[in-house]
């Protein structure tokens, strides 16, 4: 697999961290290692974009409640 091909993979599984877990999952099959490597990294992507997201999330409910119930 080319280095341009991870980079996409990488790109949308961070963007859109559904698409780390679907390749993962597609890599769980195949018999390529190689294949299987850039499945988990994706899926290391995925995560951690997840995890910012919630966190995100979380920080932006936070910082709404506390601003409106000062007024």
């Amino acid at each position: 697999m080319k280095k341009f091909e991870k980079g996409i993979i990488y790109f949308f599984s961070f963007i859109f961290f559904p698409i780390g877990l679907i390749v993962w999952i597609v890599s769980l099959f195949n018999q390529n290692q190689q294949f299987k490597s850039v499945g988990r990294t994706a899926l290391y992507f995925a995560a951690t974009s997840f995890c910012i997201q919630i966190l995100r999330g979380v920080l932006n409910f936070v910082l709404y409640t506390n601003t409106t119930l000062n007024y």
